[in-house]
């Protein structure tokens, strides 16, 4: 038996038992919580200083990179008519691009527009590899060195999806599990697969709702569950067979942002006043009036998600407004004018925030007590037509996503010495 077949059988028990070695950016919003580890990460740079490397990338996305030891992955869509669907690894350290993957895509569309999701739904990196999924319905699987493990097509096993802007939804990883929601104008469904083989270990059918949000996966001493926050609705799943335990109705606009949690509230960041709600975890059925924590009187929120630090969930809205509310009763701590507007999750690293804006501006803030402390404002040249996506964080370093492009920030002996 050679060495890649051991470490294969090694891996594939470890999973089959649970047992997934915890990384630190393996997939959307890193492990849910878009939350670092406490490496010691920049504070300031520029064009010219903290830069790690940059990279362009072989065709167009708006997906967040993933980490997974030294490698980068990330995904994007090429084409008049986005028929190409790539996948790319660079080493983290030097930005060598060690391999690309491309496929044809199964379905395609009239044109590209900037309304339509292009490469949008983050993919997962595991022991076993890489998991991607495309708005054109195809889900593969890839092992480390970029060799193609599985594949599904999903519009040809429950039918294509029908909505005006794509799909957003990123794949969630789940112990041995893969999970994706698939929520538009047709049938609609939650889906969960096993890492291994891509086969379905359930289906949820759901109801017909255009929402680009993400599951979010929560272990818990009842066992394991899935909140979906789409719109007009939040439901709660029992992992390992997609029962559904509780929901709530009622909801206006939560579209985009996905849920956040602290465990004991989740909550639900909305683009419409008086619909940014926090609700008790647990209850049976409809929880609407029994669990409804607090409403967030004056807060909306845009493509980020909620970021919950402690005692505070940090939310921002389309104007890029920053804004920080207590997580015990919603009411508003403070807000402040960022240096543009985000489509970015911020990252929470130790006590500091950070928020990524699309011009290409970092706005860093200590996130200790109860006043915006700003830290440091740091500016990257973006090409005039792009924007910062996305953002990945591991062992210290950045790797933010514009359409076109990489770029890796590293901490400076300076940065190190805070």
């Amino acid at each position: 038996m050679g060495f890649r077949q051991l470490v294969t059988i090694v891996l594939i028990y470890s999973t089959a038992h649970g047992e997934i070695p915890e990384a630190e950016w393996p997939g959307f919003r890193g492990n849910g919580k878009s939350r670092g580890k406490g490496h010691s990460v920049a504070l300031k740079w520029t064009d010219e200083t903290g830069v790690l490397w940059r990279k362009k990338l072989r065709g167009f996305g708006q997906s967040s990179p993933v980490l997974w030891g030294d490698t980068v992955y990330v995904t994007s869509i090429g084409g008049a008519n986005k028929e190409h669907l790539y996948v790319e690894a660079f080493d983290r350290l030097s930005g060598k691009r060690r391999w690309l993957h491309q496929a044809k895509a199964t379905e395609t569309v009239e044109s590209v527009s900037k309304m339509i999701s292009q490469g949008a739904p983050t993919p997962v990196a595991g022991p076993l590899g890489l998991h991607a999924f495309f708005e054109s319905g195809d889900l593969i699987s890839l092992d480390h060195r970029g060799n193609l493990r599985w594949s599904r097509k999903l519009t040809e096993e429950f039918g294509k999806f029908k909505g005006g802007h794509g799909l957003g939804s990123s794949l969630v990883g789940a112990a041995n599990e893969l999970l994706l929601l698939i929520d538009h104008d047709g049938p609609s469904y939650l889906l969960c697969m096993s890492r291994e083989d891509g086969k379905t270990s359930w289906k949820i059918d759901r109801e017909p709702r255009v929402s680009w949000t993400s599951p979010l996966y929560q272990e818990h001493a009842d066992g394991a569950r899935v909140l979906v926050s789409s719109n007009g609705r939040i439901d709660a799943y029992r992992f390992k067979d997609g029962k559904a335990l509780w929901w709530a109705d009622g909801i206006k606009k939560n579209t985009v942002a996905s849920p956040a949690s602290n465990g004991d509230l989740v909550v639900l960041g909305s683009s419409s006043p008086r619909q940014t709600k926090a609700f008790r975890l647990g209850g049976t059925g409809d929880v609407a009036k029994t669990h409804l924590a607090w409403i967030a009187e004056s807060a909306t929120t845009s493509f980020p998600s909620p970021v919950i630090d402690k005692e505070i969930v940090y939310l921002i809205n389309r104007a890029g407004s920053l804004q920080a509310h207590r997580m015990e009763d919603g009411s508003q701590l403070w807000k402040t004018r960022l240096p543009g507007e985000a489509w970015a999750t911020p990252i929470i690293v130790s006590d500091r925030l950070y928020v990524f804006c699309k011009n290409g501006k970092t706005a860093i803030f200590n996130a200790k007590g109860g006043s915006p402390i700003p830290l440091s404002v740091n500016t990257l040249s973006i090409e005039d037509d792009d924007l910062v996506y996305g953002v990945g964080l591991a062992k210290g370093s950045f790797v933010l996503r514009t359409g076109r492009e990489l770029i890796a920030i590293a901490p400076s002996e300076d940065d190190r010495s805070q």
